[in-house]
């Protein structure tokens, strides 16, 4: 192995890592949930800035996924062809564009949409906007959860790009990934995978 793939490959990694972001703002926004009212409170505060200031981050790490993808199937011997004549590959690109529109939709769409109605909550009061902000929300904690399983299956198909699992398997992991992601979704996961 060259010390280019080595590197590229140990970024590579690390990147997918850090695009687990997902998981831990659903921990973040399903503890904040748990505290209940008063909507625009120093934790709304605290969980809105925690939130809208990993959106760029993301958007870095998933071109770094990108680059260091395409970097290890080319130095790998691979040509650009590989990327679509690999299904795996295939269905990698096609997952990490999903969550690069979803993304720009949460970061260009949502959270101004956010932000906005809690400026307005901030000088009339919470009442009347509390309903946007509540379905909002709930809409952006569904796009996590829907980035968070594809992260996840992403993950789980780099180790298939040259020496795929059988089907079965692949579905059945799938399947337990999308299982584990409903549970960060639904709860703060505290014994982490029970």
């Amino acid at each position: 192995m060259s010390t280019l793939y080595s590197i590229l490959l140990v970024l590579h990694v690390i990147t997918a890592i850090l695009m687990i972001w997902p998981f831990y703002a659903l921990m973040a926004v399903n503890q904040r949930a748990r505290l209940g009212p008063p909507l625009g409170d120093r934790v709304d505060t605290y969980v809105e800035n925690l939130v809208r200031n990993r959106e760029l981050p993301c958007f870095v790490f998933q071109a770094t996924a990108f680059v260091t993808g395409v970097g290890l199937v080319l130095v790998g011997g691979a040509s650009l062809g590989a990327l679509l004549s690999n299904p795996i590959l295939a269905v990698k690109i096609l997952l990490l564009a999903l969550i690069g529109v979803l993304l720009a939709y949460a970061h260009h769409g949502l959270q101004p949409r956010i932000d906005a109605l809690f400026e307005q909550a901030a000088q009339s009061g919470p009442g009347e906007v509390a309903g946007q902000i509540v379905a909002l929300r709930l809409r952006r904690k569904r796009m996590a959860s829907v980035c968070m399983v594809v992260v996840l299956v992403e993950s789980m198909l780099g180790v298939q790009v040259w020496a795929s699992f059988p089907v079965w398997l692949t579905a059945l992991l799938v399947v337990a990934l999308a299982l584990f992601t409903w549970r960060a979704y639904s709860s703060v996961t505290p014994f982490g995978w029970v």
